[in-house]
């Protein structure tokens, strides 16, 4: 008995003392609770100057607008990455200290949107660059325009387009650019051919390759010649160069429709269509050229390679007016080359086509944008 209330005494005593400790464990729960807000506090707005960049000890990044005026370089990419998010900056933008700060990014990164990229050429180019800019992506706009017009209507209708000269000088400054942007120029894989070999081939046409150049007695005819490089070329070294376009750019061009020239027939040693076979009706240029052209004399034609699906069928074309293949091939990635001999003993054209001209010689027609 007296065991069993010794026993009750102390669970009493347990309890009570647990009921005493309780209020206590509390009230150093709430003390510890109030010293890790304050210590998170202290933190939030702690500092720690590491190196040139300002780092909060929270781990958070952040950035020292003076790091930015003094040019100094983000500590890691993710302070970098945070930093331009956080003050809407494109990724691919420059950043402080990288030395590229006024220029032009060089490529569109990867998941850049186009209104990233025009919000940086704003940020990133002073006034006149900005001006240049602009110019240019109008001039190779009205470029786009103008040549899906000449490739979708026949040469009269490009004949009253380009002998204004302002709308051939907006069409010929966009040919420039986009010529800048091909790795080879036609026109000098042309003149090449005419002073690297004898009879005026190609050099890539090793099985009939006769090294020299042409007898300056041959006359040529460039069949829009833009602004006649071909003639620029070889009028110094003695040669008769007759270069036919819309529009006369310079000195050396003689305005005239390319299915109409002012040459007698068979005067004509070198007849040449460098991306000039543009209209609809394209064969009345090669009908013309066979007017011109002497007999056995060569026809050279250089075009884009997306123009002509079928290779083979655009040399029967020609083949079928009065000419005879001699050689193609693809020039580079772009072109493709073709020497022709105008058939000895034919003396009339023939008109008719065993395929459409214009289903052998697409249109090159631009994405829209």
């Amino acid at each position: 008995m007296l065991g069993n209330a010794k026993k009750r005494n102390t669970e009493k005593f347990k309890k009570s003392a647990k009921k005493e400790s309780k209020p206590t464990s509390k009230a150093e729960g709430a003390a510890s609770a109030s010293n890790n807000i304050n210590n998170k506090k202290k933190n939030r707005n702690a500092s720690v100057l590491k190196g040139p960049v300002v780092s909060h000890a929270s781990g958070g990044a952040s950035r020292d607008s003076a790091n930015d005026r003094r040019q100094i370089p983000f500590k890691n990419s993710y302070e970098e990455r945070a930093y331009k998010k956080a003050n809407r900056i494109p990724r691919y933008a420059p950043s402080p200290g990288d030395g590229k700060s006024n220029a032009a990014p060089m490529q569109k990164a990867c998941g850049a949107s186009s209104a990233a990229q025009r919000r940086a050429i704003l940020k990133m180019k002073n006034d006149d660059d900005l001006l240049e800019h602009f110019r240019t992506k109008l001039s190779s706009s009205t470029f786009r325009l103008l040549n899906e017009q000449i490739y979708s209507s026949n040469v009269a209708f490009a004949n009253q387009l380009l002998k204004d000269p302002s709308t051939y000088a907006d069409y010929h400054n966009g040919y420039q650019q986009q010529l800048q942007q091909w790795p080879m120029k036609p026109s000098q894989v042309i003149i090449e051919a005419l002073l690297g070999d004898r009879r005026g081939r190609f050099l890539a046409n090793k099985a009939k390759s006769m090294p020299g150049y042409i007898p300056t007695s041959w006359v040529i005819a460039d069949m829009g010649c833009g602004d006649a490089q071909i003639a620029q070329a070889l009028k110094p070294k003695g040669y008769t160069v007759h270069s036919f376009d819309f529009c006369a750019v310079n000195p050396h061009v003689t305005v005239a429709n390319a299915a109409k020239v002012p040459l007698e027939n068979d005067s004509v040693d070198i007849c040449i269509f460098s991306l000039s076979l543009m209209s609809t009706d394209y064969e009345k240029c090669l009908l013309e050229a066979f007017r011109v052209l002497k007999p056995g004399r060569l026809l050279k034609i250089v075009e884009v390679r997306s123009r002509i699906p079928h290779p083979r069928r655009f040399a029967e074309l020609v083949e079928e007016i009065g000419f005879t293949l001699d050689y193609h091939d693809a020039v580079g990635d772009y072109f493709v080359a073709y020497d022709f001999l105008k058939r000895t003993g034919q003396t009339e054209a023939n008109k008719e086509f065993r395929y459409d001209p214009q289903e052998v010689l697409v249109a090159s027609l631009y994405k829209k944008r």
